[in-house]
């Protein structure tokens, strides 16, 4: 039976918010504001993320890149415990988890600063490490994000930015990692398509070496927020269109 509840202790988890990325995609509005400062219903998408975040800990590190400056002045305004990892260059989600190992504690919750979601997740009892993993009948929810296999609640296969999809389950840009994950960054190739440790890839070499990653169902609406297309999708969910 799957609970709402997430049993990590709140005052030993930490949430690390990915959100160095330039957001290409939606220029020109980009090109003179970061992509997580873009306001949905009224308050930026990053604060949406804290908000709904906040509910499993009060302590965040943001990974920090492109018009970092904007993110730190905001997050520094809202009454949260923060920290930030500043990035030298921009790279993978691996490279940007990597940057925070040493701040982070033994288990913690990793988001990307442009996932959004309203609704719950539904959780195993005990666990050690997940994915969350949401149900859609939209395929290209799923092609521009990673389409997961499961066994019952346990992750067997993940596959980046599929062509061919099998089952309705998309990947999200939500995880629920302790420090086993670094030790696996560590070994993983560099992917032959983009030449850097792809998480995904890190993931997958955790299930084949046969850690338990959970696949922890959600159930609501999730945007992953690419192009404007999303955004207009993110505003109508979250001013209850």
């Amino acid at each position: 039976m799957n609970h709402k509840k997430l049993s990590w202790d709140k005052k030993k988890t930490k949430c690390v918010v990915l959100c160095g990325g330039k957001g290409t995609r939606l220029l020109p509005v980009t090109a003179s504001k970061q992509k997580t400062m873009i306001e949905i219903a009224g308050k930026p998408i990053l604060k949406h993320i804290i908000d709904y975040w906040s509910q499993y800990t009060n302590d965040f590190i943001f990974i920090v890149y492109y018009k970092k400056e904007e993110i730190i002045n905001y997050v520094k305004t809202l009454p949260i415990r923060s920290e930030f990892v500043e990035l030298d260059e921009l790279k993978s989600l691996a490279h940007g988890l990597k940057s925070a190992e040493k701040l982070l504690p033994e288990n913690f919750v990793a988001v990307l600063g442009d996932c959004l979601v309203k609704g719950d997740f539904h959780f195993p009892p005990e666990m050690k490490q997940g994915i969350g993993v949401w149900k859609t009948n939209v395929e290209n929810d799923i092609k521009k994000s990673y389409s997961v296999e499961s066994d019952g609640m346990i992750a067997r296969k993940l596959v980046e930015k599929p062509k061919k999809l099998i089952n309705d389950l998309c990947g999200m840009g939500v995880y629920f990692f302790n420090h086993k994950i670094f030790d696996y960054i560590d070994k993983t190739r560099p992917s032959a398509l983009k030449g850097e440790v792809e998480l995904t890839d890190v993931i997958q070499n955790m299930v084949y070496g046969e850690k338990i990653i959970h696949a922890v169902s959600f159930n609501g609406h999730y945007v992953n927020i690419n192009g404007s297309e999303d955004l207009k999708r993110a505003e109508d969910i979250f001013n209850g269109s």
